[in-house]
């Protein structure tokens, strides 16, 4: 288990907040956004990875060989009813069209593919690049704060896993935290804009203020440099 000190950054105030499940999760405090700021009042802490690797999903490199990936993309379903089990079932029935490594929910993040391999979720050239994982619509307040403390949290587990540093693709198209909206719009391979809008309404409708990549982004820079730590638990 490997774990990094705390630290101080800019408008981020990070607080470690001890132990959930199998990992240490920290809150983090980002004063231009609601939700951030929500998070870290309520004390929200991060889920455990669950892994539940399916066989039978493909096994191909990245372009820079095995358990190279250069970044995260965040993707969201767009799917109003559909439930994290329904979504990673009918995943595995149709991962010849498209499959993802991960969903994560309101309380769990679910490991579904090996990371070390390629994903098939954004197209050509993006799917030789990036971990790619799914976000499923919640309906409350509460859940989707929960939902983005786990998708954040995760996307810096990630980056700490493959030792990559932060960096907001939006701007320059060569970062390593990545929406499907920015791949669609730097790299092509897809017309998605994932998950900008869902990410957009519902801050709109349960903090008053739309929530963007860029606040979501500082989310994980708090996450990133409060350390994180590598295990998880598995799947029964």
């Amino acid at each position: 288990m490997k774990k990094l000190p705390l630290l101080m950054t800019g408008l981020l105030t990070l607080v470690t907040v001890g132990l959930v499940g199998t990992h240490s999760a920290t809150t983090a405090h980002a004063s231009s956004s609601k939700l951030n700021d929500y998070i870290s009042s309520q004390d929200i802490k991060p889920a455990s990875i669950t892994k539940s690797i399916w066989s039978g999903f493909p096994k191909n490199k990245y372009r820079n060989g095995y358990g190279k990936p250069e970044g995260v993309v965040v993707h969201e379903t767009a799917n109003p009813s559909s439930t994290i089990y329904n979504e990673i079932a009918y995943m595995k029935k149709n991962y010849n069209n498209a499959f993802v490594h991960s969903f994560v929910d309101a309380s769990r993040i679910i490991n579904i593919a090996n990371t070390n391999y390629l994903a098939l979720g954004v197209g050509y050239p993006g799917n030789a690049r990036f971990v790619q994982f799914e976000q499923i619509e919640v309906h409350s307040k509460s859940a989707f704060a929960h939902e983005i403390a786990n998708a954040a949290w995760y996307t810096a587990y990630l980056l700490h896993e493959y030792n990559l540093k932060p960096n907001d693709a939006a701007y320059d198209g060569k970062g390593t935290v990545w929406s499907h909206n920015a791949v669609s719009k730097t790299l092509g391979g897809s017309s998605h804009t994932d998950p900008v809008g869902y990410y957009s309404s519902n801050g709109k409708k349960y903090f008053g203020q739309a929530y963007t990549m860029a606040q979501f982004y500082t989310l994980v820079k708090a996450y990133y440099n409060s350390g994180t730590s590598s295990s998880s638990s598995s799947a029964a």
